[in-house]
């Protein structure tokens, strides 16, 4: 609606209309701002350019000497003023990494609004610190924003005039400011475009990766240099089709429908396909879209995918290489498959492999070979090492690849190899296993003559570590297997009990002894502790704490133990594992009863020699005095009785004759008296000769001896011993014998045979006078003299109550004695018993029953 004027007063009309003129004029030039400075968005190329634009148009409008333009990245947090013109300050416009919110410009883009600050307002934010380098009169700042989002601010600034700039000067900044942000934008979107494109082409034409479009008649309509793989350019190329530059039917077939199937569904697709000279390509086709959603062109990666491929295919033969060694039981069932599975990665026609690869070695053989039917040749056999062949040998030794023998490599196939096996090309390589000598592996083919590719040839060399690792494991397996077999016979042909444990007492090793003595196996001992099965050893838990730690060994002897309700005597041995990662410990246990018992035994028999030397030493004592008072008596007789001159000459002195004294001795039987005591010194003599060749000790020396008459003095030995004196009259026991006339000497020790018989005799003779009330019969010896198969026989039976199966088989064991412990030591039997066996290689046996009495049997061998 135009506003009517008054017309009465001119002046006013006049004012008016001068006015309005400046309002039109100035809009006018508004206008004209907004229009350059939206052609110039629309025209300059560079955005520096449009800046400095921007910057002129709006000073021809408003005087803005101080103006800048920030740019603020959110995500990175900062700002940067890629336009700033400053009278003052313009050092203070670098590129701020860390967006500081206190500033001006930060307060605009954090309200997102404009903003006039007069003098009086700067100087309050100043006191706050918001201001950043010189403090200006006035300033005005407007939000740059496109799409809701702020991009940024325009700022101008005069530092000399607080009233420079007005509410309208800020309006026409908020005017210009949207076309400043939509051409900042587009400006940065169209250079960020232009650079994309411009890197996009770049990264085309120095790609490895071979880059083509193709239109929906398959013509390419872009080729880029790395189609140079192929043998092409991309002129040869641009404008044809695959058909046309002479590719194989069915490979250009598989190309066109895969790029139609682009064209058709509008999706990504990829193939894989090997070309003729064996390489192999990854081609990943991608359709291009026009503006109405259609796909216009194709473009496609083609990658070399060769040496993946190699890679992958190399890697599956390892992994088949990999599982036949790990799931084989032994070498031969390993080597074997290993040859089977070559024949078929390779398609040769053998594959074999040799043993020892030694060239200073006499043969070497072919233990493993696997042939195709037509080319079969049996394993097994040697062949001997010439001149020749030993040259051969080390060349294979000394190479770090395969030998290549085929119709390009200058090694040629033996004449012998090839005419005798049909070999026309082969490859081979030295294993080189971690113990013992080197191997040969090869592959022969027979059917034709066959060029082996470098791949092969690596592929091979890779195989060849492989066995190489495979024998390794095998052959140390087996040493090891051996190894612990040797240790294992070791530990379990211990008489110990051997038992490993950890540094809690868990068993970790069982030997065979500890099985027999516990009855339980090895697999469930396993993983307890050990003093489940020996709770006796439950103190030494902490000894071998102790050992493991401070790694010293621990002993302890004759610690008893309670079986079958007797007491057996051990000796523990704690031994702590050394040289090794796993703490823990081997305990070692030996019965030590019988150990004790022989020194027992010792200590009794050391006790015994010195009773014997004690009554030997007394019986010379004795019979010095002895050998006097018979002297003495025979001297009275002959004084008393004998007609001599002395003794008639005495008698008549006295007033007395020989005949009354006679006659006096007579009537008093005093003569008779003195022959008592002469025959009672007689015996007293013998009985202590026999003690004295009883108790005499032996020097180790044998004779030939009288066994009858040697039993003989040993039965009139016990019939004078003090013990059976005390306990009964020994000359009450019937004693039977057998003559024994023709019995011949016997090469032995007098004195340890008659120690046999001395115990033999005791013992029957007290086990019968002790059940005497519970016999039928009066106590009897039974003694029988025979000789059979060179043997000189004594048999001792008495008529006794006999002894239990039990009883009887452990009679002669140490110590073992039925008697009470004031009675016996249990020594005597098994004394004899040693005397009889080991010092004169015969036998001692005895045959009983209860109720039955007891036979004791002594073999001793008859030498000729």
């Amino acid at each position: 609606m135009t506003k009517k004027i008054g017309t009465k007063d001119p002046n006013k009309k006049i004012a008016y209309l001068e006015n309005r003129i400046k309002q039109l004029e100035y809009a006018e030039r508004i206008n004209n701002t907004l229009f350059e400075i939206s052609n110039a968005v629309n025209t300059t190329p560079n955005i520096d350019d449009l800046f400095l634009s921007i910057h002129q148009s709006l000073n021809r409008l408003i005087h803005v000497p101080n103006i800048y333009i920030a740019i603020y990245n959110k995500e990175k947090g900062s700002l940067y003023f890629p336009y700033r013109v400053d009278e003052i300050d313009f050092d203070s416009y670098g590129v701020i990494k860390i967006f500081k919110k206190k500033s001006l410009t930060a307060e605009v883009i954090k309200s997102k609004e404009p903003l006039l600050l007069d003098a009086v307002q700067l100087k309050k934010r100043e006191k706050q610190g918001r201001i950043i380098g010189a403090i200006p009169k006035i300033w005005l700042g407007v939000p740059l924003i496109t799409d809701e989002t702020i991009i940024g601010v325009l700022a101008i600034q005069n530092y000399t005039d607080p009233d420079a700039y007005t509410k309208k000067d800020l309006d026409i900044l908020i005017s210009v400011s949207n076309q400043i942000a939509v051409a900042i934008e587009r400006k940065r979107i169209n250079e960020a475009l232009k650079e994309n494109e411009e890197r996009y082409r770049t990264l085309c034409e120095k790609s490895q990766d071979i880059i083509m479009r193709f239109d929906k008649s398959c013509r390419h309509l872009y080729v880029n240099p790395a189609i140079g793989q192929l043998g092409f350019t991309p002129e040869q190329m641009i404008g044809k089709t695959h058909k046309e530059l002479n590719f194989p039917k069915d490979l250009v077939k598989k190309w066109e429908v895969s790029i139609l199937k682009v064209f058709e569904t509008g999706q990504v697709n990829r193939i894989e396909f090997k070309l003729p000279d064996r390489l192999w390509i990854d081609w990943l086709l991608c359709p291009e879209f026009t503006a109405a959603n259609e796909v216009n062109s194709v473009i496609t990666f083609a990658r070399d995918i060769t040496e993946r491929k190699q890679i992958e295919s190399h890697s599956a033969c390892y992994d088949k290489i990999n599982k036949i060694i790990i799931s084989a039981a032994d070498i031969e069932q390993m080597l074997n498959r290993i040859l089977d599975t070559m024949i078929d990665i390779f398609n040769c026609d053998r594959a074999w492999i040799l043993f020892p690869c030694n060239p200073d070695a006499e043969y070497y053989s072919v233990p493993f070979m696997r042939c195709r039917a037509k080319w079969f040749l049996s394993a097994g056999y040697k062949v001997e090492i010439t001149p020749e062949t030993s040259e051969i040998l080390k060349e294979v030794i000394q190479s770090d690849d395969p030998i290549v023998y085929d119709s390009v490599t200058k090694a040629k196939i033996r004449t012998y190899v090839h005419d005798v096996y049909s070999v026309k090309s082969q490859i081979v390589m030295a294993l080189f296993p971690k113990t013992g000598d080197a191997w040969e592996f090869g592959l022969h083919q027979c059917s034709h003559t066959r060029v082996w590719t470098r791949d092969e040839s690596q592929l091979i060399k890779g195989i060849s570590q492989r066995i190489a690792d495979g024998l390794s494991s095998m052959l140390l397996f087996k040493e090891l297997r051996q190894a612990k077999k040797y240790i294992d016979n070791v530990i379990n042909s211990m008489p110990s009990i051997l038992m490993g444990v950890d540094s809690e007492g868990r068993i970790t090793q069982w030997n065979h002894q500890a099985q027999l003595d516990t009855q339980i196996k090895g697999k469930e001992a396993l993983g307890q502790y050990f003093y489940y099965f020996f709770p006796h050893l439950s103190q030494f838990v902490d000894k071998i704490k102790i050992a493991i730690n401070e790694q010293k060994v621990i002993e302890e002897i004759k610690i008893p133990r309670l079986i079958k309700d007797k007491t057996r005597y051990e000796n523990i041995t704690i031994f702590p594992l050394k040289g090794t990662q796993i703490q823990g410990a081997v305990i070692r246990m030996d019965d030590v009863t019988e150990q004790i018992q022989i020194e027992e035994m010792i200590i009794q028999s050391e006790k015994m020699l010195s009773v014997g030397g004690l009554a030997a030493g007394m019986a010379h004592e004795i019979n010095n005095p002895l050998s006097g008072m018979m002297q003495n008596a025979q001297v009275v007789i002959n004084r008393l009785s004998n007609k001599i001159p002395g003794n008639e000459k005495a008698a008549k002195e006295v007033g007395i004759s020989m005949e009354a004294i006679k006659a006096y001795m007579d009537k008093r039987k005093i003569l008779n008296q003195l022959e008592n005591i002469n025959e009672a010194g007689k015996r007293v003599a013998k009985i202590i000769q026999n003690m004295l060749s009883f108790a005499k000790k032996a020097k180790g020396s044998k004779t030939y001896e009288n066994l009858p008459l040697l039993l003989n003095r040993t039965i009139e030995l016990a019939q004078n011993d003090y013990e059976l004196k005390k306990r009964f009259d020994f000359k009450q026991i019937k004693i039977i014998e057998n003559e024994g006339k023709e019995f011949p000497l016997v090469f032995c020790e007098p004195s340890k045979i008659q120690q046999v018989f001395l115990n033999i005799i005791k013992n029957g003779a007290e086990v019968m006078v002790e059940s005497k009330e519970n016999m039928s019969e009066s106590p009897e010896f039974f003694i029988r003299f025979s000789i059979a198969d060179k043997m000189a026989i004594i048999e001792i039976r008495n008529n006794g109550p006999g002894m239990t199966e039990d009883v009887r088989k452990r009679v002669f064991e140490p110590f073992y004695t039925t008697k009470s412990p004031n009675r016996g030591t249990g020594l005597g039997l098994s004394v004899a018993f040693f005397i009889i066996v080991e010092d004169h290689k015969g036998e001692l046996s005895v045959e009983s029953a209860p109720g039955q009495g007891t036979n004791f049997i002594i073999k001793l061998p008859i030498h000729d």
